[in-house]
């Protein structure tokens, strides 16, 4: 019998939402690669862990049996990895990134003043990539923009900044040279968004009771948006520190005054981690005191 840590992760999503569709968006997979993960789990102990229908999912008495020995197994799997980083003379943390923003530079800048002994990694994962990573332990905690899902499993999220939003725009688009712009202005224009990802709380609102703004997936990172923007391709919407920690000659930043801002949140694994991670943690939260002692 031989199986994988990811496979019992997405056996474990797939219990707690007992919804192939909620589970697969919540460790950013498609419903198809999670099935397949799971008939693959049902292969290699032989046994059937869910009764699928057109309506419901639901455990079988297997999947139970299953439950609380895959959790097990999964939080034994994270201590063996924590512990086989070691506390060692050059502790190392893993940090992923969705977009880049001046307030990440600056926790970077003070982190590397505050704890100079860290080697630290940056992987820029973009807009889909993040949760993935978290969910197969490729990095230690990751940079989110926020939408109105919850966290992963066993993971937590930790509000960091909120910011306004700007609309991002070919300089050659009618609302180019505009101060700022509304909702009701920009509800019939199209928006490029992620390939494959969920739709962002700020999309949704534009519609403003009006029918659905029309979304064109067409991009896996910001720099992608920012090139078929400046193609005239359509419109995006981000935080105001885009417009500083990304230039493009073909852009333009438009002050968005009614939309509702966006949080950036940082995502680690709950429970016990490593002292360096956990001390960036609390330099991200902000808690001088014990982040700086």
């Amino acid at each position: 019998m031989d199986f994988t840590i990811h496979q019992l992760r997405c056996f474990l999503a797939v219990a707690r939402e007992l919804h192939f569709g909620r589970a697969a968006a919540r460790l950013h997979l498609s419903p198809s690669a999670l099935s397949d993960q799971v008939a693959a789990l049902e292969r290699r102990v032989s046994r059937p862990l869910f009764d699928r229908s057109s309506r419901a999912v639901a455990l079988t008495e297997h999947g139970r049996e299953l439950l609380p020995l895959a959790g097990r197994a999964v939080e034994s799997m994270d201590e063996v990895v924590e512990w086989g980083r070691g506390e060692t003379a050059e502790p190392c943390v893993r940090i992923g990134l969705m977009v880049s923003s001046t307030e990440f530079r600056a926790i970077m800048a003070e982190a590397a003043q505050h704890m100079p002994r860290v080697r630290w990694q940056v992987r820029h994962l973009g807009f889909t990539g993040c949760h993935e990573a978290l969910a197969k332990g490729e990095v230690d905690c990751a940079f989110v923009v926020g939408t109105e899902e919850g966290p992963l499993p066993g993971f937590e999220s930790l509000p960091l900044w909120e910011e306004d939003c700007l609309l991002v725009l070919s300089k050659e688009h009618r609302l180019a040279g505009h101060a700022s712009v509304t909702l009701a202005q920009i509800a019939r224009e199209t928006f490029l968004s992620v390939e494959g990802g969920t739709h962002d709380r700020w999309f949704s609102s534009v519609a403003a009771g009006g029918s659905p703004p029309h979304l064109l997936p067409v991009a896996h990172n910001f720099e992608e948006i920012l090139e078929m923007c400046a193609a005239g391709q359509g419109v995006n919407i981000a935080g105001r520190s885009a417009e500083t920690a990304y230039t493009h000659s073909g852009v333009r930043f438009v002050p968005i005054v009614d939309a509702p801002r966006v949080t950036t949140y940082l995502s680690v694994r709950q429970g016990r981690r490593p002292a360096a991670l956990e001390r960036f943690v609390r330099l991200c939260a902000l808690d001088d005191t014990q982040a700086r002692a």
